[in-house]
């Protein structure tokens, strides 16, 4: 995709208001579970088109990526979920066992058969959700000194790239997926988000 083109995509964007959009063969569902984010971002939705587009785009699907033949579908789709940090206590501790809020869970598909066969008879591959936590995000944004907007849109690169099979399990895939991170958030106008005047901002995963 040429910078014009992506360029033009993104100023649209930010005229998005809908729950669901679609762009490039990629279908963005958005799921509000507290009403409270629309308050705190009332543009989270076209911050959340910008940075899953580009990530998208950018990202591409990672060499660890287990699901085979993915190329040869022409669409895709997946689901950001705006909750809280009740809600998203609770799926830390049932999918990972781990009984504290998070700031961001991904949940992705690629690896699953059913959702492999299916992507093939609906020709429409479905990569998964982004689950993110409003008071966690808020309270990371202030402790590190970023723009809330700044952070979510962080988080939200965060999470395509995990559906796209990205991980940071070893430390080569860490320096992978952060530097892809980095390049994208760039191109949004974000400054690295690990760092703060020089120094490392941020040690080990953000979704813990």
């Amino acid at each position: 995709m040429s910078d014009l083109i992506m360029t033009e995509a993104m100023e649209r964007s930010l005229e998005i208001d809908n729950d669901a959009f679609s762009t490039i063969g990629l279908e963005i569902g958005v799921e509000v579970r507290d009403e409270l984010w629309e308050e705190d971002l009332p543009h989270c939705r076209a911050l959340i088109h910008r940075a899953v587009l580009l990530s998208y785009v950018l990202g591409g699907f990672s060499s660890e990526a287990s699901c085979v033949e993915i190329t040869s579908i022409s669409e895709a789709e997946l689901s950001v979920v705006l909750s809280n940090d009740p809600d998203i206590q609770k799926l830390n501790l049932e999918y990972r066992g781990k009984g504290k809020p998070t700031n961001v869970l991904s949940f992705s598909t690629l690896d699953d058969p059913a959702e492999e066969n299916l992507a093939h008879q609906r020709g429409v591959l479905s990569l998964g959700d982004i689950i993110l936590s409003r008071e966690t995000l808020i309270c990371e944004a202030k402790t590190q000194s970023k723009r809330l907007e700044d952070h979510f849109t962080h988080l939200l690169v965060h999470g395509v790239l995990h559906l796209l099979g990205y991980d940071h399990l070893s430390e080569d895939e860490a320096l992978e997926m952060e530097s892809l991170e980095i390049e994208i958030l760039s191109r949004l106008g974000i400054k690295n988000p690990y760092e703060l005047d020089g120094d490392r901002l941020i040690e080990g995963a953000i979704d813990e």
